[in-house]
């Protein structure tokens, strides 16, 4: 059976127990290629409503939209994201989204409706603070890194593991369009996107700074630590004041500790340089705040749950995180597509000062990062950098 929005009532029916036979099961597509706000430009996404029941379906395409020109990609990916929410659900319980039903031949799996939360991308667009936010990241990340890293598992499962989530297709698009520098083609362009494209020229100008860029990318694929998450940013995290919920998890693949904290923190440096243009000095404090907290809680539990001095891990982690947090912040607005962390502000001037900030800050990280061996030591430097570019900017 063609699976679509018109087919799936007969196909669950047929296919789960979750659903009563007798009552009207209404099918909603969500995924709209032109809906910037819509995830899943990768997959179909549905609800299932049944009375006052509602279920979210997940259901891989092979190919991706949007104008990404990329190969195929493997749909067997949608059971291995069905098989790591079952794995994560046991490792961070409450940090995961519930799932019900997977079917591997037809590519897609039911998961949670999560709609009672809200994604944490819009909600710090809008201002909302979320005091535990950074302590939630550091914890779900420490969990579910440390509980499947090769310092906890034995060398036999640890294979067995590798191999299962080896998800090559999707490390491909890690190391050759997620974090590769973008060809910036300046044709047809703004003179704002003109640039953001000069100043992408200039970072990638620094030879030094180009051939660390190039062996953090070889890391995804050489330095197999624990099992990563791959896509953890913040549009892939649901949050109340007392919720946290993380979501989107076909990019799990092993990989270094640091690539989802540097992943998850390029959101909250852009967010940090969108509200310093702002003039919202309180946000840019718990923007920090966030920083801080995500780094100390995750290295006390690594501290809490292994044996041993662990500060060489934790000032690599600290250091290679720094180099990712960097290298995706330049990209996603290098690329020059929808980036909602700059959406609070209206004004093109404003945007463009925003994201040319994001860039040095981002910059000045990947430069340094050898020489921070601290969360403090960061903190400072993002806010005197900060600090200096509003200070030109008076001038």
């Amino acid at each position: 059976m063609e699976i679509s929005e018109y087919t799936l009532p007969e196909y669950l029916l047929q296919r789960t127990t979750l659903f009563d036979k007798t009552s009207p099961l209404i099918v909603t597509a969500l995924s709209n290629e032109k809906d910037k706000y819509v995830d899943g430009y990768l997959n179909y996404l549905y609800t299932l409503k049944q009375g006052n029941r509602t279920h979210i379906i997940k259901h891989s395409k092979k190919t991706i939209s949007s104008g990404i020109s990329l190969a195929p990609i493997d749909p067997k990916r949608n059971y291995l994201e069905y098989m790591t929410y079952q794995l994560r659900a046991g490792l961070a319980p409450q940090m995961v989204p519930d799932t019900y039903f997977a079917d591997p031949a037809a590519h897609l799996f039911i998961m949670e409706d999560l709609s009672y939360l809200t994604v944490l991308r819009f909600s710090l667009c809008r201002g909302e603070q979320f005091p535990r936010l950074g302590k939630q990241v550091g914890e779900y990340l420490a969990r579910t890194h440390l509980a499947t890293s090769k310092m906890k598992l034995s060398t036999e499962y640890w294979q067995a593991l590798k191999q299962y989530f080896q998800n090559s297709d999707m490390r491909a698009i890690i190391t050759d369009f997620i974090l590769k520098p973008p060809v910036g083609d300046k044709t047809q362009k703004t003179d704002y996107q003109i640039a953001i494209l000069d100043i992408l020229d200039v970072i990638l100008q620094d030879e030094t700074l180009q051939n660390d860029w190039n062996r953090l990318i070889a890391r995804i694929s050489s330095k197999d630590e624990c099992l990563i998450h791959g896509d953890f940013h913040s549009s892939n995290v649901f949050v109340s004041q007392t919720s946290f919920k993380v979501i989107d998890m076909e990019y799990t693949m092993t990989g270094p500790f640091s690539y989802d904290i540097g992943y998850f923190l390029a959101n909250i440096l852009s967010q940090y340089a969108t509200f310093s243009i702002r003039g919202d000095d309180a946000m840019c404090t718990f923007l920090l705040q966030v920083i801080r907290d995500t780094y100390q809680t995750y290295f006390k539990y690594f501290s809490d749950h292994t044996a041993g001095d662990q500060q060489n891990r934790f000032l690599e982690i600290l250091q290679d995180s720094l180099g990712y947090l960097a290298m995706a912040n330049i990209n996603r607005i290098a690329n020059l597509g929808e980036f909602p962390d700059f959406d609070s502000l209206t004004d093109p001037q404003a945007i463009f000062l925003a994201k040319g900030l994001s860039m040095m800050l981002a910059q000045t990280l990947l430069r340094k990062r050898h020489h921070l061996t601290s969360t403090d030591d960061v903190c400072e430097l993002i806010q005197a950098t900060r600090n200096s570019f509003l200070q030109n900017l008076t001038r």
